[in-house]
């Protein structure tokens, strides 16, 4: 059984939101996007932690649009593949045959009431009294803001509980003599500490005082010691302690209290779920806290591989997003000054191709899904240059939340259809290549109709005239596409990086190269790419700034505009 979607409506920054799920979800989004308050209404229906009073609706519950706070506000979860026989049981004939449910959540603004609704399908919903169905479907949630030590304790607490609760009627008694032996522990224990003298001089103090207060007191003295510790209160306060190299530590910093905590959590978990007879869903709100790169990812594994139901988890680590493909990616943005999911959530129209690509997937990727917006380029030499050019023409890329994304190589169209199905902004720009078709006298517009096939304009065919990427300036093809394409953020080289900032910046290149021509100076930076241009910007730093009116800054400028224009 799986949470397969959810509809918002009117609730907090929800007007009219539809989100779909995967077994493993990543929910990706702004800081106050509202992936808490998303989340918060999975648990209003299924966290059986949350009490009656606990899902009674808020004025803070209800959307406020353009028009005016709205009057209710919905919450619509749908479940698919349900074949457990404890669910099947508990929700009757409120599965549909194609192993469906729905259960909605109805608040009204005027009374802050609400009611709840299940049926087999939207069109058959019947009020329900209660959350009856929480016996055997459960949400489990982590939040973000944890007190790490406090969450500790209670987890810790709750582990030994269970655990004692499944002990086998033997175990139980060698337990209880062993509880008994550590009572009569207890009691050497407490004869030893009251002949300290520190002790006893300052129980002697305490107990002068209390003398003077009250005739009562005469016969009472208090006692520092262990006497009135019960043995079971004994193993409750026990604290977590760690061992290293035979000897006895402290628990780390937060970073590793996080791990212990979801450690913690994952084996009472385990222990507490009964596969036969409860649905878990698993809720974390950013695991990555405190920990660092590789033990994010370590972590984000160990989630997904090792609890036993589908996990939700949000995040704002590139770190964890790398193992999620982009079809279990929702990522929330602002639309019309309400939030949604970016394709409506977890979506297969961005599942094809994805495999072709996923051996690019890096935390360079990952990093875009993150952003406001992704300017693409060929290679690491575009990478280098434009973050410069954009330093040095007053761009912030940081500041902006901006992306300069390499695809290694001119597979635009995958990054760019990802992107698009994340509603994430992007420009690109891309090299005016010329290439001979194989045994023909032909010659193709490649660059060219990469960029026209972006936009789904008809390509220009083959050329039996040698063409090269000079030859499309000067015939005027590459000003008639460029023009075109340039709307849409599609960026046509006149040649390519080296050739466009040679000519761009002539005087100043030759100059600190020490060449003679321009065609010299081409030359030696189409050799070791990456090398020789990450060289040049050492020293051509403070001339970068000349470049701010030229072809080679709009692409940065477009993308800070069609950043702009999505906020």
């Amino acid at each position: 059984m799986e949470i397969s979607s959810l509809h918002l409506k009117g609730f907090r920054n929800f007007d009219d939101a539809f989100v779909n799920f995967n077994k493993s979800t990543l929910v990706l989004g702004s800081n106050d996007i509202g992936k808490s308050n998303m989340l918060h209404a999975l648990r209003i229906l299924l966290d059986k932690s949350l009490s009656e009073a606990d899902i009674e609706p808020s004025e803070l519950d209800f959307h406020i649009s353009k028009s005016g706070i709205v009057e209710h506000a919905e919450i619509t979860i749908t479940f698919a593949n349900i074949t457990e026989d404890a669910v099947l049981s508990v929700l009757k004939g409120n599965v549909s045959d194609e192993s469906e449910t729905v259960i909605k959540y109805v608040a009204q603004r005027s009374s802050l009431s609400y009611r709840i609704f299940i049926g087999h399908s939207l069109e058959e919903l019947q009020e329900v009294p209660s959350r009856f169905y929480l016996k055997h479907m459960n949400l489990k949630y982590i939040q973000s803001q944890r007190d790490l030590e406090q969450f500790i304790r209670k987890e810790k607490k709750q582990l030994l509980r269970i655990s004692q609760q499944l002990l086998k009627d033997d175990d139980i008694i060698a337990d209880e003599a062993l509880l008994i032996e550590i009572g009569n522990d207890l009691t050497t224990l407490n004869g030893k500490i009251s002949r300290l003298k520190y002790v006893s001089s300052a129980t002697k103090d305490v107990n002068d005082e209390l003398k003077k207060l009250a005739h009562h007191h005469t016969d009472y003295n208090v006692q520092l010691d262990t006497g009135a510790i019960e043995v079971n209160d004994f193993i409750e306060k026990l604290q977590l302690g760690a061992v290293t190299n035979g000897s006895s530590v402290m628990l780390g910093g937060d970073g590793r209290n996080n791990q212990i905590l979801l450690a913690l959590w994952k084996a009472k978990s385990i222990i507490e779920h009964d596969a036969d007879h409860e649905v878990v869903f698993y809720v974390i709100e950013e695991p990555e806290a405190h920990l660092h790169p590789h033990q994010q990812r370590k972590l984000a594994t160990y989630l997904i591989d090792e609890l036993p139901g589908q996990i939700i988890i949000s995040s704002h680590s590139p770190q964890i997003a790398i193992n999620f493909k982009p079809d279990s990616i929702i990522r929330l943005l602002a639309k019309g000054g309400a939030t949604v999911a970016a394709s409506n959530g977890c979506s297969s129209c961005i599942a094809e191709g994805w495999e072709d690509m996923s051996y690019r997937m890096s935390v360079l990727p990952a990093e875009a899904f993150f952003s406001n917006g992704v300017l693409l380029v060929e290679g690491p030499s575009e990478v280098l240059f434009y973050n410069e050019l954009a330093a040095a023409i007053n761009i912030d890329l940081d500041y902006e939340n901006l992306s300069i994304l390499s695809v290694d190589g001119i597979a635009f169209k995958i990054y760019t259809g990802i992107l698009d199905a994340l509603e994430i902004p992007w420009v690109m720009r891309t090299d005016n290549d010329i290439s001979k078709v194989p045994h023909k006298t032909e010659w193709q517009f490649a660059g060219i109709n990469r960029c026209l096939d972006l936009v789904g304009e008809f390509k220009y065919a083959n050329s039996d005239v040698e063409l090269s990427a000079q030859n499309t300036v000067d015939l005027g093809y590459w000003h008639l596409v460029s023009a075109h394409t340039l709307e849409h953020g599609i960026f046509l080289s006149k040649v390519d990086l080296e050739t466009d900032l040679v000519n761009e910046l002539s005087k100043e290149i030759i100059t600190i190269l020490g060449k003679t021509s321009n065609s010299s100076a081409i030359e030696y930076l189409q050799k070791k790419k990456a090398l020789h241009m990450r060289n040049l910007l050492k020293s051509i730093k403070p001339n970068l700034n000349l470049l701010n009116t030229g072809e080679l800054a709009k692409p940065l400028y477009k993308l800070v505009e069609i950043s702009k224009a999505e906020l």
